[in-house]
């Protein structure tokens, strides 16, 4: 009776942990599937959040196109048309260039010829020779209430030059890579040179007029921002007009010339020469020794050296 008991709750006790052991296999699989199921999910969403992130993201066509009217659109690609007409002419050029030197690498005449065309093109590219030609002619009206900064003139000559002009002169200053606009106390300063704000400010640029005109009348533009602020600038096309070449004391003090290597600076008193005097060299015998020793010349001073003898 007491085994048939015991058997009876045996296996009563086995069909307990059996079914505890499923409900804890059907718990465990239900919660890897809950798992799997959000990590699906969140991955779905991490595409769709990509996939929508870079539908919002514009190329560089679109930016520069946008906001743009149809004739906005026709002026900006006359501008890129005509700049490639521009560069593919400027490659004919060198490439002509380029023939004339393997042509005239016999011909000293011819040769120098070039040699010195090319130095004049590069005085002139300098800013220490004039340059004429057609171009236009801004003028800025100061005005008291809307005060103009040397950084405001620093990005309107940017912006001339980014209209492909050849050259820039602020109020009769040549403007080269060295150039300095800088505020002073009562106005600013272009290579070293003062001006007043009080008096109209003008900037002369040698170029193609129209296109340097069409290029500085552009929409947010600086002149655009400009005319925002109620700043009074006036925009000319002019047929011929002269940019002046830097001025002696400007040229001087952008001289580097002083800096170069191997320069000799004719201002600085050279160090006189030391003397010098033949050492004995050691042997590993005595004879050798004795030889050496007997062959030392009598050292002599050597001589002053002057500026003059340094610069001959």
């Amino acid at each position: 009776m007491n085994q048939l008991k015991k058997t009876r709750e045996a296996k009563v006790y086995r069909s307990v942990v059996l079914r505890k052991f499923k409900s804890a296999g059907k718990r465990r699989r239900s919660y890897l599937l809950i798992r799997c199921v959000l990590a699906v999910s969140c991955a779905l969403l991490g595409f769709l959040a990509i996939s929508q992130y870079k539908s919002l993201q514009k190329s560089p066509e679109e930016k520069f196109i946008e906001g743009k009217t149809a004739d906005e659109l026709s002026n900006d690609y006359i501008t890129l048309y005509n700049k490639n007409i521009a560069l593919t002419a400027r490659n004919g050029q060198l490439t002509d260039s380029a023939s004339e030197l393997e042509a005239a690498q016999n011909d000293d005449a011819k040769l120098q010829s070039i040699l010195l065309a090319e130095a004049e093109a590069s005085k002139r590219q300098a800013g220490m020779l004039d340059v004429s030609g057609g171009g236009v002619s801004v003028v800025i009206t100061p005005d008291k209430e809307v005060p103009i900064t040397s950084n405001m003139l620093i990005q309107l000559v940017n912006e001339i030059k980014a209209a492909d002009a050849l050259a820039i002169a602020v109020n009769g200053q040549r403007v080269v890579p060295m150039t300095e606009i800088r505020d002073t106390v009562s106005g600013f300063s272009v290579n070293g040179v003062q001006f007043s704000y009080d008096n109209p400010i003008t900037i002369l640029a040698l170029g193609k007029g129209v296109d340097m005109y069409s290029a500085l009348q552009m929409v947010g533009g600086v002149l655009d921002k400009w005319a925002q602020s109620h700043i009074d600038v006036h925009v000319d096309i002019v047929d011929t007009l002269t940019i002046p070449a830097l001025g002696q004391e400007e040229q001087q003090r952008m001289d580097l010339s002083a800096l170069s290597a191997g320069k000799v600076n004719p201002t600085a008193t050279p160090e006189p020469e030391p003397t010098t005097i033949a050492a004995t060299t050691t042997t590993t015998t005595a004879a050798a020794a004795t030889t050496a020793a007997a062959t030392i010349p009598t050292p002599t001073p050597a001589p002053t050296v002057t500026p003059a003898a340094v610069l001959e």
